[in-house]
């Protein structure tokens, strides 16, 4: 069991009377964005949605946007497990311009200098609050360039530093170490237009220019491309909206008189007006709808979803509302791509047992089907079951045979639906080793030259009759087996001790069901080559989602 204290020294959870204190004098009507970079199990963002619901309860309004980032691996599972938003790994290789209002934070005691700088420089874009504790021996002991830097910082902000002594002595994890509690403001950046200072000392206007053949990268570096190129547009997109931002006093709707001078001044609201959607513009707006475009533009791109299911297509494209809360970055994609792999695993299995029960007893009904397989003793049970070779399922090639119109119809939704549901089935159990056959273009010619019988596909040959049945030849054997072998495992029709057990030494009974199933020669092969027989989802899904 991993036990979050002695796994990593830096984590001290907050304790309440010490977030109480970190709270204190915050006016809560302006501030909406809340980072926490350190967030560890969660004890300063439970405190904040508590603040966000007491206020709500007397009628004031609070909705907290809150980001949280976390180093440790087993704490950033406990956030989310909490439903909390974790937007990265490690808050020094953070890279956003997304504005926060109040950046909140006990971080690593043997890192808290760096951390608290980086607070510190992010907020001296925009202007925003810091609060921070820190181990007071950073503050007293400047033993480094780094310390020097952070002391000059605070007082250059005239930062309020409230020095606590055994702040920890009472917390989930006991210390003697004194804490500063650390409270600063910055300012709010006060921006002057480019545009106008040019045009106002007659100084060259400078250009912006993007030129999309410059920032396309390699081919083979598809994620990196599409991350650089999302960079590109936010900050470009945040410069103009800023730069609207400054210009816009100076280019107001209409000129009036200044009742205590008399003198001739702008009035009214601005010209121009700069929006996204229907709401004005804001830098976090900006980026949320950018963030969706690049979440959506991602699960449109074959080359990320693979060959994910429909259903599952359609899934992850639904979160892209949800997703423009997360930074479009390396880190957050390959986040994305475990949660896919890990839905697409449990995917990829149900897809094959769904076609092992569709090709014996979904059309178990029709006379002819009942030869698709040969029934076996199986492990506790004696309706057990494999496909045989050859299989016989309901599929109309020929059409409307009532009509003058109607004949052999191969190329029919319906017909190569079916088929290519079955071959991705042994696709994904293939393993990239046969030939690839381009299924519809095989359909296409049997149709034009009208060849109904012995069709050769990917995996198998198929024959189609006029009565509306499809004989299924499959033409790699050991593939078969392999399909049933997986299918009768999942069923619990094989002893568990299957291909993990030589035959001479298993039981009785296990060598009974063995000999029903396959017989002892067969098995043999199973164990001299059990990487190919005994089928593998992950495997699978990993050569899948490279393709």
């Amino acid at each position: 069991m991993i036990n979050m204290f002695t796994d990593n020294k830096d984590f001290y959870p907050t304790p309440q009377n010490l977030i109480d204190k970190m709270l204190d004098g915050l006016d809560w009507k302006m501030i909406h964005t809340i980072l926490e970079p350190s967030a560890g199990k969660g004890n300063i963002v439970e405190a904040l949605k508590k603040k966000e619901s007491f206020n709500n309860r007397w009628y004031t309004t609070i909705k907290l946007n809150i980001d949280c980032i976390e180093n440790d691996t087993n704490l950033r599972a406990v956030l989310k497990e909490k439903n909390f938003r974790v937007v990265h790994d490690d808050f020094l290789t953070y890279d956003t311009m997304k504005e926060y209002d109040l950046i909140i934070m006990n971080p690593p005691f043997s890192n808290g200098c760096k951390h608290l700088l980086k607070a510190l420089e992010m907020q001296q874009r925009n202007g925003g609050a810091v609060i921070c504790l820190l181990n007071a021996e950073t503050l007293k002991n400047e033993c480094n360039n780094e310390r020097i830097m952070l002391n000059r910082m605070l007082e250059e902000y005239n930062a309020d530093i409230q020095y606590i002594q055994d702040a920890f002595m009472d917390a989930e994890r006991k210390t003697n170490v004194e804490i500063a509690l650390i409270k600063v403001k910055l300012p709010d950046v006060q921006r002057n237009s480019f545009i106008f200072d040019s045009l106002e000392k007659a100084k060259e206007q400078r250009e912006y220019t993007y030129n999309t053949e410059n920032t396309q990268l390699a081919e083979n570096d598809f994620l990196k491309a599409i991350v650089e190129q999302y960079k590109m547009e936010i900050e470009a997109g945040v410069k103009l909206i800023k730069e609207y931002y400054a210009m816009s006093p100076h280019i107001l709707y209409q000129f009036g008189k200044d009742k205590q001078t008399g003198q001739t001044i702008q009035t009214g609201g601005c010209v121009l007006n700069l929006s996204i959607g229907k709401d004005s513009a804001s830098v976090n707006g900006y980026i949320r709808e950018i963030r969706g475009k690049y979440w959506s533009a991602l699960f449109d791109n074959p080359k990320f979803i693979g060959q994910l299911t429909n259903n599952l297509q359609r899934e992850y494209y639904n979160k892209v509302e949800e997703l423009k809360d997360y930074e479009f970055s390396l880190h957050n994609i390959y986040e994305l791509k475990i949660d896919m792999s890990k839905k697409v695993i449990k995917g990829i299995e149900d897809t094959i047992i769904s076609l092992f029960e569709e090709l014996s007893n979904k059309y178990s009904y029709y006379d002819e089907c009942s030869k698709n397989i040969h029934y076996f003793n199986g492990w506790k049970t004696n309706k057990a079951w494999i496909i045989n070779k050859k299989v016989i399922i309901p599929l109309r090639g020929w059409r409307d045979l009532e009509y003058s119109w109607g004949g052999f119809k191969p190329t029919d939704h319906e017909v190569v639906s079916k088929l290519r549901d079955i071959e991705k089935c042994f696709n994904y159990l293939d393993g990239g080793l046969t030939e690839a056959v381009d299924l519809f273009q095989s359909l296409e010619f049997a149709e034009e030259y009208g060849e109904s019988k012995d069709i050769v596909l990917k995996y198998f040959n198929v024959s189609f009759y006029k009565k509306g049945t499809c004989h299924i030849t499959f033409t790699n054997e050991e593939l078969l087996k392999k399909f049933n072998i997986f299918g009768a495992q999942h069923k619990g029709w094989l002893p568990p001790s299957y291909g993990k057990k030589k035959y001479s030494d298993m039981t009785s009974e296990e060598k009974a069901v063995v000999n029903d199933f396959e017989g002892e020669v067969e098995y043999s092969k199973v164990m001299c080559n059990t990487s190919y027989y005994l089928a593998d989802a992950n495997s699978m899904l990993m050569l899948d989602m490279a393709e």
